[in-house]
């Protein structure tokens, strides 16, 4: 009999399929779309069935089956289907956010499979762009979501992002109310079971996170041949989601998945419903909320320092972003722009440091400083010289200047630097030569600088070049005198072969004060990632889950002093994000 479905309907930025196919039985079928993504549906029968026979003259036997089953979309494989060139993780740790060259930044979390067991899905799908994504980083506070849209007094709402593509505006995203309760839904669901007072108290929050961020848009638009996602304000705007997307369900139904929790105050994973690929790809956008113009040329990378609210100690409440672009054979493209993004304005141009392109920077935890480097093989620290509280007040000249240089600090391009967020003196590099170096950063009586190579070394492997490193937020603090009293950092590295490493670096301030180099600490290999769950291509960056966040699963550690737990998450040209659960001693 012939049997025909039309099982679903595909946005327009989505491609459609490739291909499909049935089960053995006939009752499942995978099809894998342009995208990249894998879809599954399973057949649900229906009793009726009407069966009309073809007219007998015409020699025909078969019979045309008229069939009411129900096809239903199971939850499906997505993932990027080119490289990944940069991620973030959320300030608290919530969430990851990736980007890539396929034109889309995408939002994952942890999604519990059972009481014991979780996996990391993409939940959300913010930006879909006309342009290839090059970078991305999170500003905003942590959990300071209780200001209005229009004030701010208490600094800036968490869930806010600023991306780079290959074009010459950084746009900033706000999350909206959707997400959130979305968010809120999976974390509630990563609880475990508690009594009736801690569930009760879990509710309340929520209600006020609702109520707080009551300010945020409920979803964002495409509009069509747009670039800017568009927050959904009336029943017009509601009718250009129509047009971009074909025959969609009911919005109420994909506002009630967004909300699902568990029903009778208990935690379910059985009732958590996730977004299907259509929901990612046009209903998970999230709004933009500004442009910031200024670079002649496409953009590089981005770094961002968050400050503490304003009102505490030190605080402005502003978060200061910067961004380099290519350098088009002149220096003063290869400049790094600063921007408030509370106000929306550059407040700083960086000049002088570099003759090509800024492929890497770092702010400093504390934000005194600020670490470049690039194709010139010249790594710079720039200063904050002047200590406003609102960095944004200041006229356009910046509050940072050039305070150190090294020339030739690698013999080949320099593609990645970081502080460690423990020791804000102390920056780590990783070049192309294969090599990853220490620096101690020293500040004279007058204020000068002077950067010291405290040590060298390279990945297991040899000579592979370096195309990420990273500082884990945890320390592995010194547990005796003399050579066991020294701090190391845990620093992760990501090589052009693709294999990722975790390595402790001394970090104590007196550990450069020996002029005997076999006396001197050494790095230590904690863990190398097996190549089997390493990249087959270029490391493009690595990154440390932020050490607030604190997962259920993780209070079985508690009980073991020796031991810590951290996730890594790495990216890369081979189209992957790979998240890496560490369980390390806390020695060396």
């Amino acid at each position: 009999p012939t049997r025909r479905y039309h099982l679903y309907h595909f946005p327009m930025a989505s491609l459609g399929f490739v291909d499909a196919v049935f089960s053995p039985n006939a009752d499942r079928i995978v099809g894998h779309g342009y995208g990249g993504s894998i879809h599954f549906w399973t057949q649900v029968p229906q009793p009726e069935e009407k069966t009309m026979e073809v007219d007998t003259e015409a020699s025909v036997e078969e019979e045309d089956v008229m069939v009411t089953a129900r096809w239903v979309a199971d939850p499906c494989v997505t993932g990027h289907f080119r490289s990944v060139e940069d991620m973030a993780w959320d300030p608290d740790g919530e969430y990851l956010l990736t980007t890539s060259a396929d034109q889309t930044t995408r939002l994952w979390t942890e999604v519990p499979l059972s009481e014991t067991e979780y996996r990391w899905v993409e939940v959300g799908r913010p930006q879909v762009h006309g342009y290839d994504m090059t970078s991305i980083v999170c500003i905003g506070g942590n959990n300071n979501d209780n200001t209005t849209n229009n004030s701010m007094e208490g600094g800036e709402p968490c869930h806010r992002f600023v991306s780079g593509a290959d074009e010459k505006v950084l746009r900033v995203f706000d999350a909206p109310a959707s997400t959130l309760r979305m968010l809120g839904s999976i974390e509630q669901s990563r609880t475990p079971i508690k009594s009736t007072d801690v569930v009760s108290s879990e509710d309340e929050s929520m209600e006020n996170q609702s109520t707080t961020s009551s300010w945020r848009v409920e979803r964002a638009f495409l509009p069509s041949l747009g670039l800017s996602n568009k927050a959904t304000a009336d029943s017009t705007d509601d009718q250009e989601i129509s047009k971009f997307a074909g025959q969609t369900n009911n919005d109420d139904e994909f506002a009630q998945t967004l909300d699902t929790s568990a029903e009778g105050g208990t935690n379910s994973t059985e009732s958590l419903k996730l977004p299907s690929e259509r929901d990612l790809g046009v209903t998970t956008l999230w709004p933009e909320t500004m442009n910031l113009f200024g670079h002649e040329s496409e953009l590089v990378c981005l770094d961002a320092y968050r400050a503490q609210p304003s009102g505490t100690e030190g605080g402005s409440g502003s978060t200061l972003v910067a961004s380099s672009c290519k350098a088009r054979n002149d220096v003063a493209s290869a400049a790094i722009r600063l921007w408030d993004s509370k106000k929306g304005k550059c407040v700083g141009i960086l000049k002088g440091g570099h003759r090509s392109t800024v492929s890497t920077m770092s702010f400093s935890r504390d934000g005194k400083y600020l670490a470049s480097s690039g194709k010139d093989r010249r790594i710079c620290i720039w200063k904050r010289v002047k200590n406003d509280d609102d960095v944004s007040d200041n006229d356009g000249s910046g509050s940072y200047e050039l305070a150190a240089a090294v020339d030739s600090a690698h013999k080949r391009i320099v593609w990645s630097v970081h502080f460690c967020p423990n020791a804000p003196d102390i920056l780590a590099s990783g070049s192309r030569d294969g090599l990853i170096k220490l620096w101690r950063i020293l500040e004279g009586a007058d204020g000068s600088l002077e950067m010291k190579e405290l040590l060298r070394f390279e990945s297991e492997a040899g000579k592979n070049p370096i195309t990420a490193v990273a500082f884990a937020e945890d320390i592995i603090k010194g547990n005796g005198r003399g050579r066991n009293n020294i701090d190391y950092g845990i620093l992760g590295i990501g090589t052009e072969s693709g294999r990722v490493e975790v390595w402790a670096v001394p970090i104590s301030s007196g550990m450069d004060s020996s002029d005997n180099e076999e006396e001197s600490p050494r790095p230590t290999l904690l863990c190398a990632i097996p190549s089997n769950d390493c990249h087959f291509d270029t490391v493009k960056r690595v990154t440390w889950r932020p050490a607030t966040y604190h997962n259920a699963s993780d209070d079985g550690l508690d009980n073991n002093e020796g031991l810590m737990e951290l996730t890594l998450a790495s990216c890369g040209q081979d189209n992957g994000v790979r998240i890496f659960k560490l369980i390390l001693r806390n020695a060396v």
